[in-house]
């Protein structure tokens, strides 16, 4: 018995352990590719589908896939209705895992998980990273393999076992009960791949029937969306729908088939038996598993539209706070690394953009001589100083998951930009100190001076919108722009400088006066500077580049 519930459990864990190796694999190999099939084939809703099959089929994780879906409507490059049909392809294209697992028992392919995982290794500690993935993903095929193996090995046991055999025959075929249990289940074990693996292997014994596998297969797509429901508690209003509509579309799937449930097995056993030419339990239960999802899928693509309403209503936007925006930062994104890094880049060129917002609000004043800026920019440089502490935090998060070597560069990058940003929102908010103290002193700035500040600040507010641009999308042409602008900064402030004490010479201006404007003058340098660095991160390290050692 003790040997037995040892079985259960570690054959268990190889089975989940081997299924979340295996997508880790698939999805460090093709992260980059999911990004840009998922940006580009996703504009209309049979695209959004489409996408989805093909990249769960292609990666073997609906989560990755989904929180993938989640970034993007974040950042405003697909909508919640294009998000939900990705979902509802990534339902179907997880079931491969499924067929894969029948097929192992038909093809008796449990026997060569040893030969599996040696061959993994030998290519996990080879140089070459994509080939060192490859291997991750054969050993997780193996481990996977080999939990079904040692689980099958159980079977004589709960054969002989009345008790466990009447467990079967009259609860888990009861149709509440056996949804609860595989609701449950699934929920524990965070695989739905891995209980429908459990589930094929107990119909291969003949210990539940066709029927009951359904069943328990209907409670295990339920319990597939409790972990991103969970997940989703302290995740943004984006998230929240995302999941809300995975489990939403899950649970009215199970009530629609179950009226239909005994007309269901039957089809599947007419379809196992005409397409495939077998009556083989395992493969029916594989098949119920994959048309349920199509089934599914092909009833809420049409209602489409009217299930994005129903998500809207039932989970509403809380009201806004003060802070800028709420963050594209969301912890979901984590354990898919590219979707993390995307979310970051995104976060910066936003700040980018309301720092920007920050500086012309201090121009404005300066120019005009007035401090009605002066209220809404300690907030403003607040809002930065937390968005670069909190994207500081999400990237050492983010380094404890496996990276690959374009992602590992691209970190620090990250941490570097939002940094600069820090301090460009520190002298900007410098900029309004000496401000006001030139207003409640009333010093005079010249004609000369106040042209020459003008000047300064069309030109620092290119250079801040040339590095939301490229932060957006790199261009070779905006760096060197951005280079030229930042030389030409440079040079006028040196010569500004210059005037201005000639100016001080001749007593056109007050001492006090000459020496905010000259702080003024060095501070604008300082922003400059540091756009400057953003830029050049945006040509180096925030493309995955190693920036040259100058």
């Amino acid at each position: 018995m003790i040997q037995f519930i040892f079985g259960i459990l570690g054959g268990t864990a190889l089975l989940m352990y081997g299924v979340d190796m295996m997508g880790e694999g698939l999805e460090r190999m093709s992260g980059d590719m999911m990004k840009r099939i998922l940006e580009r084939f996703t504009g209309k809703l049979w695209k959004a589908f489409l996408a989805g099959i093909f990249l769960t089929a292609l990666v073997q994780s609906s989560t990755a896939i989904s929180v993938l879906s989640v970034g993007f409507v974040n950042s405003g490059i697909m909508k919640l209705s294009q998000a939900i049909g990705i979902i509802y392809g990534a339902n179907i294209g997880t079931t491969i895992t499924a067929q894969f697992m029948a097929l192992s028992f038909s093809f008796n392919l449990i026997q060569i998980s040893l030969p599996l995982i040696a061959a993994g290794y030998l290519l996990k500690i080879s140089g070459k990273v994509k080939t060192r993935n490859a291997g991750h993903s054969i050993m997780g095929i193996g481990f996977m393999l080999l939990g079904l193996l040692i689980l099958n090995e159980g079977i004589p046991f709960m054969e002989q076992n009345e008790k466990i055999q009447y467990f079967f025959e009259h609860y888990a075929s009861n149709v509440f009960l056996g949804i609860l249990i595989g609701t449950v289940t699934t929920a524990l074990v965070h695989s739905s791949a891995a209980t429908v693996g459990i589930v094929i292997l107990l119909g291969n014994a003949g210990l539940i029937s066709l029927t009951t596998a359904v069943i328990l297969m209907l409670g295990d797509n339920i319990g597939t969306s409790v972990t991103a429901l969970i997940a989703s508690i302290n995740g943004n209003i984006n998230a929240r729908r995302t999941a809300w509509g995975h489990a939403l579309h899950n649970v009215i799937g199970v009530v629609i088939a179950l009226p239909f449930l005994h007309l269901f097995v039957r089809f599947i056993e007419y379809f196992t038996l005409t397409v495939q030419g077998s009556a083989n339990i395992q493969l029916q239960i594989a098949n119920s598993h994959t048309i349920f999802n199509i089934v599914v899928a092909l009833i809420f693509l049409p209602l489409n539209d009217y299930f994005v309403k129903l998500l809207l209503t039932l989970i509403k936007d809380k009201k806004p706070s003060e802070k800028m925006q709420e963050s594209y930062l969301d912890k979901l994104l984590l354990d898919t690394p590219v979707a993390a890094l995307g979310a970051s880049l995104r976060e910066l060129r936003r700040t980018t953009s309301y720092s920007r917002n920050m500086a012309r609000s201090v121009f404005s004043s300066i120019l005009e001589n007035n401090v009605d800026a002066l209220k809404e920019i300690a907030p403003m440089e607040k809002n930065v100083v937390l968005l670069q502490k909190d994207l500081t935090n999400y990237m050492i998060a983010l380094s404890k998951r496996t990276l690959s070597e374009t992602q590992s560069i691209m970190l620090p990058g990250i941490i570097k930009g939002a940094k600069y940003l820090e301090r460009m929102a520190n002298h900007t908010s410098h900029l309004m100190e000496l401000q006001k103290e030139r207003f409640d002193k009333e010093m005079f700035f010249t004609e000369n001076a106040l042209d020459e500040m003008k000047e300064v600040s069309a030109l620092l507010d290119e250079m801040y919108g040339k590095t939301c641009s490229n932060l957006s999308s790199y261009r070779e042409a905006d760096f060197t722009a951005m280079k030229e602008l930042h030389t030409s900064i440079d040079l006028k402030l040196e010569s500004y400088s210059i005037r201005h004490v000639h100016r001080l010479e001749n007593e056109e201006c007050s001492l006090d006066a000459s020496l905010v404007y000259l702080e003024m003058l060095s501070t604008l340098e300082s922003i400059s500077d540091y756009l400057y660095k953003i830029e050049k991160l945006c040509r180096y390290e925030l493309r995955g580049i190693a920036a040259p050692v100058e």
